[in-house]
């Protein structure tokens, strides 16, 4: 794949074999350009050739539904450790953009073991496996992860589901000693239910965050906040076993 940017910010994932691509902004031609390189269509606009990285299939992603933001994503990261070779269990997979984010981390060594029960996402989620290049680091999975989960000794379980209390017992089995349960949901009252269901089977070191995210904007005349911006989208609980 390869990420054409507009002088807008607007983004275009190309396939490889793309050699021509019309926009609103005019016919950009791409046989022999490079990655790095500042294009102009034939009307004279400015784009710019990049290599895609994780983010730019996150942000490009066919959806089937509303998806973890990045504001989420990386506290789940950050406070269960997934790092390279990890190997983590997650359900429901929805359209796969954190599925794609925790293989993007875990390596060529470590594995995603993702759960959905719905199969129109799941087909939607392979493709965007496939153009992101990880499909290979993770393992989909058609099933219900309330009627267990098939992996033992994994390092991290990851919940956004309207129900994570009614799996959370099989999230202690599948865990390793000293490894993390995150579970993330938009509602309160499920997490909280989540918490008591995590107190329940043991799990230490539990907590309940929730992430606001307030961008700065920068002018002439001065800098400030945004009016806008992106408040509540979910909580977040945490999890150790040991």
């Amino acid at each position: 794949m390869k990420l054409l940017i507009d002088k807008r910010g607007k983004k275009y994932l190309l396939r490889e074999d793309v050699e021509e691509f019309h926009t609103s902004l005019g016919v950009v031609k791409l046989s022999d350009a490079k990655p790095g390189d500042k294009l102009r269509s034939h009307l004279g606009h400015e784009f710019y050739l990049l290599e895609p990285t994780v983010v730019d299939y996150y942000d490009k992603l066919p959806r089937a539904g509303s998806i973890i933001l990045k504001k989420e994503i990386g506290p789940i990261i950050a406070y269960t450790g997934i790092g390279s070779g990890s190997r983590v269990v997650e359900a429901g997979t929805g359209t796969g953009a954190l599925a794609i984010y925790l293989a993007h981390i875990v390596g060529s060594e470590g594995k995603v073991y993702t759960y959905e029960i719905r199969e129109d996402h799941l087909e939607i989620a392979r493709k965007n496996f496939a153009k992101a290049g990880v499909e290979d680091r993770i393992e989909a999975k058609l099933a219900d992860v309330r009627q267990g989960i098939e992996e033992r000794e994994v390092d991290v379980v990851v919940f956004d589901m309207p129900d994570p209390w009614l799996a959370i017992p099989h999230a202690y089995e599948a865990l390793r000693h000293g490894g993390f349960i995150a579970v993330y949901n938009p509602y309160i009252e499920q997490i909280r239910k989540a918490y008591l269901a995590m107190q329940e089977a043991n799990f230490k070191d539990k907590r309940v965050i929730e992430i606001l995210e307030r961008e700065i904007e920068v002018k002439k005349v001065g800098t400030r906040p945004k009016t806008r911006m992106l408040g509540h989208t979910g909580y977040l609980a945490f999890g150790r076993k040991y």
